[in-house]
């Protein structure tokens, strides 16, 4: 199977494995009711955005690396990290149980991955569970390139974030879709300037090492 035909069939899956996203955005950067687009457009440039890209787009990437090297031990080093980076308390039962979600239909869909060394980390506490050891893990089986799991993670959780807005203000079809369009563009050019970094987002001690605070 053509290797986007591949990407395409597990994104399908991802879908059905995330009604909504991790940390449902309800209010705005003041802690007050989200009441309009813009309040929304302002949370996703200010935390949404980065965290997908520069941590969670960059720790794939970091887990493609690991999981070439055959180092697991990094693998599930960069999914703790994530866990503490990213994930607020109050989301941590629904963060971990979208990735094992993913995990466990992933196991119907491809019975030729050796998932073992995961359901052992997860059951002795030594990974979280994190999306995106899951996500970085199924892609790399299935030979996806590195920076196209990427941008179909980046772009799957803004699409799930701006339906989840649309839903919330009860917006029509055509504002959804400009909405997401600015929203798409956005997430890219961050990624794109993501990118360029040099120093690698978990292989360095004082790499973010400072958790986003914002509330979702």
């Amino acid at each position: 199977m053509h290797s986007g035909q591949k990407l395409l069939s597990y994104m399908t899956l991802l879908e059905t494995s995330s009604p909504s996203p991790v940390g449902c955005i309800k209010e705005d950067m003041n802690g007050n009711r989200l009441s309009g687009v813009e309040a929304f457009e302002e949370v996703m440039r200010s935390y949404i955005h980065p965290r997908l890209t520069h941590i969670e787009g960059r720790a794939i990437e970091d887990l493609y690396g690991a999981f070439a090297r055959g180092d697991v031990e990094t693998a599930f080093r960069i999914d703790r990290s994530l866990r503490t980076k990213t994930c607020p308390n109050e989301i941590d039962t629904e963060m971990r149980r979208s990735g094992r979600k993913v995990l466990k239909l992933s196991k119907s869909l491809y019975p030729w991955i050796n998932f073992a060394p995961f359901a052992e980390a997860l059951q002795t506490g030594q990974a979280f569970g994190c999306l995106p050891l899951c996500y970085a893990w199924i892609n790399f089986n299935l030979e996806i390139e590195p920076e196209q799991a990427v941008t179909a993670y980046l772009y799957h959780h803004t699409t799930l974030y701006v339906d989840h807005c649309a839903r919330l203000l009860n917006l029509d079809d055509v504002t959804r879709r400009k909405l997401l369009m600015r929203m798409i563009d956005d997430v890219s050019e961050r990624w794109s300037r993501a990118r360029t970094t040099t120093e690698p987002a978990f292989m360095s001690a004082d790499a973010y090492g400072t958790p986003i605070q914002k509330t979702l």
